[in-house]
């Protein structure tokens, strides 16, 4: 039977210079420019890097944060600082021009169909500690702690390098990190309403439980043509049999992926590939605990805006080999999943209210019938006040079952 879930989603951000009941300069500045019209276009929440460059936060973001555009992107590739500052020395003065914090909090209501509600309650998704900026020539860093509602802190901190020209640069980034979801372009960034799709946020197989959500620990080579084409190739841990990808590795076996991006157009539009080639010692130990699974996912999203304007798809493909079989375990030594997913939205300029659908599907087990879900989605997201600190979406999902 299919299920009906409605999400409510507030996120704020807080200055770090705000402090002590005195109005920061910084907002003094900010509101005086918004009352004359300086600011007619600020769309969302003021992050540290808004005050350390003076920029309005659609500078980076479209078509809702925590979406990046175009120079958003550009500015993350070389290390969160902009492209044609690579080699210029950057000295960690003002604390406030590096640090933010967030909090999220979710009402949550989901329905099965011809049962009680199910779900009714609130949550504090998250409270969000960031550090993060360049510093020296070429380095940048990036550290994030985030409280889950578990009561657990994850942590992502790593270093990048950025060597070379503003349209042609290239260098590592190394330590714990968001190793492509939340990072890449269409639909492999940040969600515009609440929820990652299923198909990128959950396992494409029903074997090996990997997703593209969970942060990894590894190293990255990247280069980055033109401004717009940033290839890299990964070296990780890997994941657990947990499908986590934190704490030690269990073998010597590493994993590696090949990812593409390419930007289109100033608004963000672009394409992303990706080739993923994973090991996983003692899948089921109970019933092989020294054989090492392998499995490939590949992945191709691609969007396009239009004025205000958004579509979106993408197509992801998994196999997993050498499983274990017999009882307790598989029944084929090998099993393909497929996912994909389709959005479409349209950002309303003057209240810069977002509205949006999509419609995502898995099917875990190619092999088997009746196994795939699928799942509509219809959101909103309005970022609030002047300047805009809070941030509401609104999203409800219907899950379906598979049809055929």
């Amino acid at each position: 039977m299919g299920t009906v879930a409605l999400l409510l989603f507030a996120a704020v951000a807080i200055p770090s210079t705000a402090r002590g009941g005195r109005t920061p300069e910084w907002l003094r500045t900010y509101m005086a420019e918004y009352s004359a019209g300086k600011l007619a276009k600020a769309h969302a929440m003021i992050p540290a890097w808004g005050r350390r460059y003076s920029k309005n936060c659609d500078a980076c973001h479209y078509p809702a944060p925590p979406r990046l555009n175009a120079e958003g992107q550009r500015f993350k590739w070389a290390g969160y600082r902009y492209p044609d500052a690579i080699g210029e020395k950057v000295e960690v003065e003002r604390i406030q021009n590096y640090v933010s914090l967030r909090g999220r909090m979710r009402y949550n209501y989901a329905k099965t169909q011809d049962q009680p509600a199910s779900t009714s309650e609130f949550a504090f998704n998250d409270a969000t500690f960031f550090y993060a900026g360049p510093f020296e020539k070429n380095y940048g860093g990036f550290f994030e702690l985030e409280r889950e509602p578990s009561g657990e802190v994850e942590l992502v901190a790593n270093v990048v390098t950025a060597w070379g020209k503003e349209n042609s640069y290239g260098g590592f980034r190394i330590g714990q990190m968001h190793w492509l979801q939340r990072v890449g372009l269409a639909g492999f960034d940040r969600p515009t309403g609440v929820r990652t799709p299923n198909p990128v946020g959950g396992r494409l197989t029903s074997a090996v439980p990997f997703s593209f959500s969970p942060d990894q620990l590894g190293v990255e080579a990247y280069y980055v043509v033109g401004g717009k084409n940033r290839i890299s190739v990964q070296v990780l841990n890997g994941i657990n049999t947990a499908g986590g990808g934190v704490g030690g590795d269990a073998d010597k076996k590493k994993d590696f992926v090949v990812v593409e991006q390419y930007l289109i157009d100033e608004a963000g539009s672009g394409i992303t590939a990706v080739g993923y080639y994973g090991s996983l010692k003692a899948l089921r130990p109970a019933v092989d605990s020294t054989l090492t699974s392998h499995f490939w996912r590949l992945g191709v999203s691609a969007n396009k805006i239009v004025s205000n304007f958004e579509i979106l798809g993408s197509f992801l493909y998994g196999k997993d080999f050498d499983l274990p079989t017999g009882v307790g375990a598989f029944s084929a030594s090998d099993q393909k999943g497929l996912g994909y997913w389709f959005y479409g939205g349209y950002l309303f300029p003057k209240p810069s209210l977002t509205v949006f659908g999509r419609y995502e599907r898995v099917d875990p087990n190619t092999d088997l019938d009746n196994d795939a879900t699928g799942r509509w989605v219809l959101g909103g997201v309005l970022p609030v006040g002047l300047p805009q600190y809070l941030r509401l979406a609104l999203e409800g999902a219907v899950d379906v079952p598979q049809l055929s």
